[in-house]
């Protein structure tokens, strides 16, 4: 069933045309990646699709009473307010739509087929809120993002910047709707937070649009690629491996078939010149004829030009040599300790990638290993005279006033403008856009404009915190294939996975107040990882086991007790089969659900009418079983 369609949408900002008659259409489902170059219209999409913004022309059809999650209706943040009790209370859907499903219940219990039908399709947003653990969901999801248990009980006015966008993301996943819409979910997460998400959009009951550069993300949730560019969406199935090589062999074939039919014409263009006047002229004008009905096939566009990073061709020092060692290092953040008794080794001509939890103290490490600040003890050494350039993630060292073009020129004033103008384009500064005041840059242009700016210079040892985020895929690729190109060192903080896997050599995992090397790199460290979180699990669940028989066989014999007037005995045997009948009505319950969202449940109205009927029943027994458990004496 489809969900929302978009419809020859025209959307312009002034004289351009941001989206220039775009289509699109998002059934039940659907799992789909939007891609596209900064700039493109993509989060203008999302926003037309999601209801938040009008399109000058076109249509948006959408289902009856269709429930979509998109940022757009974030709460505020008040003072006072936890970020368990925040995320719990949401955009209020989720005890709206309790309310309404109960009311349902009454009415499907007397035979409503009208409030079969409603009830039916309430049903997969209200599972995708949390359904009736609500509270349990809304935990998991915020551990899952990175919020330790003494966290949810933060005041959310105190959060930083990417703790509340984190928060918001919580709203967003624990919001019951048929339709999930995140843009970049994947900004402000370590490693753990985006598989946590992948998992979850890939689990999500409903339908979910997700705008993404993350590569290795796409590749996991999406089930189709919607490209956005030049005006309009164009769709190909299959996840963003899939699209890329569908895409390549699409410009491909259009190239051939271009080529050939240029030649074509350029032979039947020299015919008619050469016998438009001659005898056989009427042939000449009968090919000029088929000539001028013939439909032209466009030049392939392709990819928009990359930036041409390139980092520098000159740098000091020799593979194998250390540039960098920490010994018995104290990071320190205000009174907070972040790393105890680190250590580690960076070696020239390598790319090392600096990773953790958020929090665990990577950009502080950074910092220092770029020589701002000093550590709160221990040393940190580095080879004699290292060129060092910082490219920091609140890209705070762009200048706050004056135009692109100034910002680069502040660096060296020696060099003419279009020296200047020319190192700008390898960026996509091009034209008017160097006149831009760098306060009016969007995220994408200032990370474009800080990595112009460090490729002016020549460095020894790149510090890179974040350098992906708010490029699009076209720009990531770029700055990955200058990665793999430069001579130096580069020590890198990121969460594109692809990026760490295409030009890590080591990883230096920061966590718990320590600093671990993994010099096979990623997959190593995922691993490694992934292997010592199932050990410490298994130890927790038999800790557990071995304190609940040790305090079972500590208790003193309980003494008889007469019966009470509610005719409850205290049994323990019959105690456990009320436990065991409860867990055997929660599993059903959610059999029935699933079997509720099974197409061929869905599509039968006497089907989906006994599935809910049985289904009001199972409820009803729980609901006695729940009420004798805590009543037991």
């Amino acid at each position: 069933m489809t969900l929302v369609t978009l419809d020859k949408i025209v959307r312009r900002f002034g004289d351009e045309a941001i989206l220039d008659g775009l289509s699109l259409r998002v059934d039940e489902g659907d799992r789909i990646g939007v891609v596209g170059d900064n700039g493109a219209g993509k989060t203008t999409m999302i926003r037309i699709l999601a209801g938040v913004d009008d399109a000058d022309t076109g249509q948006r059809n959408t289902r009856n009473g269709l429930r979509i999650a998109y940022g757009a209706q974030m709460p505020a943040m008040p003072k006072g307010t936890t970020v368990l009790d925040l995320v719990l209370r949401g955009t209020g859907e989720h005890g709206a739509l309790e309310q309404r499903m109960r009311a349902l219940e009454a009415k499907m219990a007397g035979g409503d087929e009208a409030a079969l039908r409603e009830y039916g399709v309430l049903q997969a947003a209200f599972e995708a809120g949390g359904g009736y653990d609500r509270k349990h969901q809304v935990e998991k999801v915020l551990g899952g993002l990175g919020f330790p248990i003494e966290d949810l009980h933060k005041d959310v006015s105190v959060l930083s910047g990417g703790e509340k966008s984190r928060v918001q993301l919580a709203i967003l996943m624990t919001t019951p709707a048929d339709l999930l819409i995140l843009d970049e979910p994947t900004n402000h997460l370590d490693l753990q937070g985006i598989e946590f998400v992948e998992d979850f959009v890939v689990r999500y009951p409903g339908a979910s649009v997700v705008v993404s550069h993350d590569r290795r993300f796409l590749d996991a949730i999406a089930n189709a690629i919607v490209q956005v560019g030049d005006g309009i969406a164009t769709r190909w199935k299959g996840n963003f491996s899939h699209y890329s090589q569908q895409r390549d062999l699409a410009l491909l074939a259009q190239a051939r078939a271009f080529k050939s039919q240029r030649e074509f014409v350029e032979k039947e263009m020299e015919f008619i010149r050469r016998n438009m006047a001659g005898r056989m002229s009427a042939q000449a004008k009968g090919r000029l004829k088929r000539l001028q009905r013939l439909q032209l096939i466009d030049k392939p566009k392709g990819n928009r030009a990359q930036m041409k990073l390139t980092f520098g061709s000159t740098t000091r020092g020799q593979e194998g040599q250390v540039a960098l060692e920490g010994e018995d290092l104290l990071v320190k953040a205000g009174a907070r300790t972040l790393i105890e008794h680190g250590a580690f080794r960076v070696w020239f001509g390598e790319v090392t990638a600096l990773l953790g939890r958020n929090g665990a103290g990577k950009t502080t490490l950074l910092r220092l290993l770029a020589g701002i600040g000093q550590p709160a003890g221990g040393t940190i050494k580095r080879a004699h005279n290292l060129r060092i350039g910082y490219f920091s993630q609140e890209k705070n060292d762009l200048p706050m006033h004056g135009t692109v073009l100034d910002a680069l020129r502040e660096l060296d004033r020696t060099v003419d403008e279009r020296t200047l103008r020319d190192h700008l384009a390898l960026f996509l500064f091009c034209g008017d856009d160097v006149e831009k005041p760098v306060g009016e840059l969007s995220g994408g242009e200032k990370q474009r404009l800080s990595l112009a700016r460090m490729t002016r210079a020549q460095f020894d040892l790149l510090c890179m915190d974040e350098p992906t985020n708010h490029l699009d895929v076209a720009g990531t690729e770029g700055l990955e294939q200058a990665l793999k190109e430069f001579p130096g060192t580069v020590v890198l903080i990121t969460h594109d996975r692809q990026l760490v896997e295409q030009v890590a050599d080591r990883v230096l995992w920061v966590e718990g107040g320590t600093i671990r090397t993994f010099d096979q790199g990623l997959v190593q460290c995922q691993r490694v990882l992934a292997e010592e979180r199932a050990a410490a699990r298994a130890a927790e669940v038999e800790a557990r086991e071995k304190a609940a028989k040790k305090a079972e066989a500590a208790a003193p014999a309980a003494e008889p007790k007469k019966a009470i007037e509610t005719g409850k005995v205290r049994n323990p045997l019959m105690f456990q089969k009320l436990e065991e009948r409860i867990f055997v009505l929660e599993a059903e319950i959610e059999a029935l659900r699933a079997a509720m969202l099974d197409p061929a449940n869905y599509a039968s109205a006497s089907k989906m009418k006994d599935l809910q009927a049985t289904e009001v029943k199972k409820k009803q027994e729980l609901a006695a079983a729940y009420e004798q458990w805590e009543n037991w004496q």
